[in-house]
This record gives structure tokens, C-alpha cells and sequence, in this order.
């Protein structure tokens, strides 16, 4: 809760009592700090005020406990957190009748040098040396192989946490990428020509709340390592976690042309048109101080956020590129890099091997890039390991290692299971287990023998929940594996 000011009273003749109390609130003006919400009552001989970051609003009970009462139709709220979601309640009471709980929403600004505590310590982006994909916040994934799991616990992010081996027990990934591609109704939240309907700013807030709110995701990563920490103390630092940030897709439908560019929702009482760069911007701008907003008000023990991550795989940035009209990253992107930078977050990014933009991720304002291979799915021989390994090279770019449940051999004992090739076709067998570790070891060896080892940081895809399953498998050879991994993340030189 947050303390308010209260101005001076409207005057003018009271209206002749006829029944229940009843209120409107109108934000008339929002700085960094302040805010001047307007009220306008009949029948109330007082009104009951505050202003929260809770979304939930309280009861008129609470209101009338905590709140202050007010006489005049202005209240301006101080001290306010800059950059950050509020709401503005309020309830009039008369001889003893009470009118419903009123509302107002509102977002502070952020001006040159308003950084929450996590970002004070920091100049610019933050490093770090390995990142492990967390997919969450969307709807469950089943097929008639296997099924996502739909929400993260601590013990599922147990074994990207930390692992044990003779040894003993020793802090895994210093990062956690918070990923998904489509939120929780079955609508895009990435460009993609599937024939979906595009997220709007209503699931962009579901999204934020799925990993943000108390409970959420990282409460969950934030428990996991405090548990960890109970055991062998606390990590080196506090880990670093990325935030996925849904593209601004310009079309309701991407695959019609012809569909609503105004489908999004509003800010501040004007509905957005993502046909304009500006509205665009602005929605990413809005969305990134709601999380850093939700990260404040979470304020978890063991984690620091770090930035944001670009979904689309591919950004079409090149005015003669396929599609530019409808993307047209070169113009959206560099924006928000700098918006982000000026709080000391980064902006990262993991294309496909060949994808738009590749050869100029650094021009589009990014932070940091790793590079899919995809050589793990590659059935047919058509993307070899060795050049994802030179574009790595050429483009200054890390490594991003990937495999799924079918290289788990437990999983892969299941009877009639089978797992997807590049192209979606389920091909890969028990058989074929081996055969996908020895790919997996190719990503290891030869990112030593590129000599990028050391140098360029490392992105690991599992899946949904391949890590768990390798770690908790049953399988010698499903522990070993696990364990060869967890060193070549741990033993790599650009940790020191």
C-alpha cells in the first residue's frame, strides 16, 4: 500500500440524498511518482481511498480500515514506485450504506536513473556463462507420446538447480530462460503462420502472472534454490532470469492480411493499432514495466531479473526480406534494446541456424545470441553441426545445446513411444537412443574444438521436460548422461 496526498475539497451544494452511494475514479495524470486520480460521488458523506500494486481489490471493509477519508474530488498519490502497475480503490459510505469498490488502473513512468534495487549494482546488460530453457505459461502440450507438464514446481526445476555426483552437491545454471509460444487459450504469443489467433494484452498479462506472481514459476526457482542453499549454502550470486516478451504481431490472424491490426487492447484509454511502430513499441515498453513491476513486488531471495527474450527465431529486418511489412524488427527492436539498457536489462535472442537477422543481431540493439543447430533432429543430413559451429564463428554468437525426451532411455522404454525429427515426424525409437547421445556429445566436442568453449556463453533447450527425466531416470546410462552434461556447464572457463 501506498500513502496519498489529498487535496481540496470540490465545494458546491451536496445532492439531495435518494439511495446507495456510488462512485467513478478517473486517472487525470501520472508521473514517475505521483499520480492524480479524480473522484466524482453521490450520495456519500465519505470516501474511503488508497492506492495498491495489488490487482486484487479489497473489500469495502478493508478500504474503509486502511484507506483515508476524503472530502474533495482530487486525490494525487506520492511516492509512488516508478515503472511500475497501480490501482487506485476507493468506496463511499452514508448512514450506514456502502457504495461497491471503485477502481482505477495506472502505470508510473520510468525516467533516467529510477532502477529497482537489482539493477543499481549493474552496468548494462547482465553476463552470465550458461542459460537453461524453462517452457511454461502456455496450454499443455500432449500428444500420444508424452504430455508437458503445465506448471513448474521446485522440485521439477530441482535438477537444472543443482546435481550430486561422488563429489557431493554443486550449483548448476547461473540463468533460467522463462519460454512459451502460445498462451494459455491456444493464441500466438510469437509470429507464426500456424493459422492461430495472435495474443492480446490480456494474455500478455496472464503470461507475466504465470511466472511473476507470488506462487508463480519463480517463487517455485526461487524455493528450489533456497533448498539447495539449506544444504551447501548460498550461490556464488543470485541467479539470473530472462523473461520471454510475446512479439507485437501486427495482424490478428498472421496468415490473413486482411484481419483487425487493433485487436490488442488499450493503454491509458486509447485503443492500440499495431499497423503503427509506435503502438508496437509501446506495448513491449508497457510490458516490460509490468514484469519488472511483478519481479519488485515477488522480490524472491535468490534471483535478479536480467533482461528480456525475443521469441520469434527468425526477424525480419531487411526491407526486401520475406514478409518485412508485417515485421519490420529493424525498426521495432533497436528501441526497445535501448529502453531496456538505460534500466541495466539485456535483450537476447536464439535464432535457427539460417534464420533473418542472424548476420545482424548486434545492429538490432541485442544484448546476447546463441545459435540452434538443430543437428539433433536432423534425420536426413541437412543441417550439419560443423556449420552452425562457423556461423557461431562468423556472427560472434553462442551455442545453444538441444535434445528432448528421446534421448532419455527410460522414456523411450515406454511401449509404442516415438520421437519427432526436424520435421515433426515421429521416427526416433529406443534404437535410436545411443545414436542421439552421440549427436549430443557432437555439440560438446565440437564447441571445444571451435574454440568457442570458454568464450561464448551456452543456452541449453531440453525440451519440455527432458532434464527432469534424464535426472531422475532409473537408467545408469540416463545418469551418466546427465551428469557428463552437468560438467561440461560447470567446467567451462567463462565461468571463472
Amino acid at each position: 500500500m501506498t500513502g496519498l496526498l489529498l487535496l481540496a475539497s470540490c465545494g458546491g451544494k451536496e445532492p439531495a440524498y435518494k439511495g446507495k452511494p456510488a462512485l467513478q475514479l478517473t486517472v487525470l495524470e501520472v508521473s514517475h511518482t505521483t499520480a492524480t486520480v479524480k473522484v466524482e460521488s453521490i450520495f456519500a458523506d465519505k470516501v474511503y481511498a488508497l492506492c495498491s500494486m495489488d490487482a486484487t481489490a479489497p473489500s469495502p471493509g478493508e478500504l474503509i480500515a486502511q484507506g483515508q477519508a476524503i472530502s474533495g474530488d482530487r486525490i494525487v498519490f506520492e511516492g509512488l514506485s516508478p515503472g511500475s502497475r497501480h490501482y487506485a480503490y476507493a468506496v463511499g459510505v452514508r448512514d450506514g450504506d456502502i457504495s461497491n469498490v471503485m477502481s482505477a488502473e495506472f502505470s508510473t513512468s520510468v525516467q533516467a536513473g529510477d532502477l529497482y534495487a537489482w539493477e543499481k549494482g549493474r552496468d548494462g546488460a547482465p553476463s552470465f556463462a550458461d542459460i537453461t530453457l524453462c517452457t511454461g505459461g502456455g496450454i499443455p502440450n500432449s500428444n500420444a507420446w508424452f504430455s508437458i507438464p503445465e506448471d513448474w514446481s521446485s522440485n521439477r526445476f530441482g535438477p537444472h538447480v543443482s546435481f550430486v555426483d561422488d563429489d557431493g552437491e554443486h550449483w548448476l545454471f547461473e540463468a533460467f530462460l522463462a519460454i512459451t509460444g502460445i498462451d494459455m487459450e491456444g493464441r500466438n504469443l510469437g509470429i507464426n503462420p500456424n493459422g492461430r489467433t495472435s495474443a492480446g494484452k490480456e494474455s500478455w498479462e496472464a503470461l507475466a502472472s504465470y511466472w511473476l506472481d507470488k506462487g508463480g514459476a519463480f517463487d517455485q526457482l526461487d524455493k528450489a534454490i533456497s533448498d539447495v542453499a539449506a544444504r551447501i549454502g548460498n550461490p556464488p550470486f543470485k541467479r539470473h532470469v530472462v523473461m520471454v516478451m510475446p512479439d507485437p504481431i501486427m495482424l490478428e490472424r498472421f496468415t490473413d492480411k486482411s484481419s483487425s491490426t487493433t485487436y490488442w487492447g488499450a493503454l491509458d484509454g486509447n485503443l492500440l493499432d499495431f499497423s503503427r511502430i509506435d503502438d508496437q513499441i509501446k506495448a513491449l515498453e508497457w510490458y516490460i514495466e509490468l514484469v519488472r513491476s511483478k519481479f519488485n513486488v515477488l522480490a524472491p531471495k535468490n534471483l535478479q531479473l536480467s533482461g528480456f527474450y525475443i521469441l520469434s527465431e527468425e526477424l525480419v529486418a531487411n526491407p526486401d526480406g520475406y514478409n518485412y511489412k508485417y515485421k519490420r524488427w529493424d525498426r521495432i527492436l533497436p528501441p526497445v534494446g535501448e529502453y531496456l539498457n538505460s534500466r541495466n536489462e539485456g535483450l537476447y535472442w536464439i535464432p535457427y541456424l539460417g534464420a533473418d537477422g542472424t548476420d545482424m543481431w548486434q545492429d538490432l540493439g541485442i544484448d546476447v545470441a546463441w545459435l540452434q543447430p538443430n543437428y539433433y533432429w536432423d534425420y536426413n543430413g541437412v543441417k550439419p553441426i560443423l556449420k552452425a559451429f562457423d556461423a557461431m564463428k562468423e556472427y560472434g554468437m553462442g551455442m545453444e545445446l538441444e535434445f528432448e525426451y528421446s534421448m532419455v532411455e527410460e522414456v523411450m522404454k515406454t511401449p509404442g513411444i516415438m520421437g519427432p525429427d526436424g520435421a515433426g515426424n515421429y521416427v526416433f525409437t529406443l534404437k535410436d537412443v545411443p545414436s542421439l547421445r552421440s549427436r549430443f556429445r557432437e555439440y560438446m566436442d565440437g564447441y571445444k574444438t571451435a574454440g568457442l568453449y570458454g568464450k561464448k556463453p551456452i543456452a541449453l533447450y531440453s525440451g519440455s521436460n527432458a532434464m527432469y527425466q534424464l535426472a531422475k531416470s532409473k537408467e545408469k546410462d540416463d545418469i551418466a548422461m546427465y551428469l557428463e552434461l552437468c560438467r561440461f556447464i560447470t567446467e567451462n572457463p567463462l565461468r571463472e
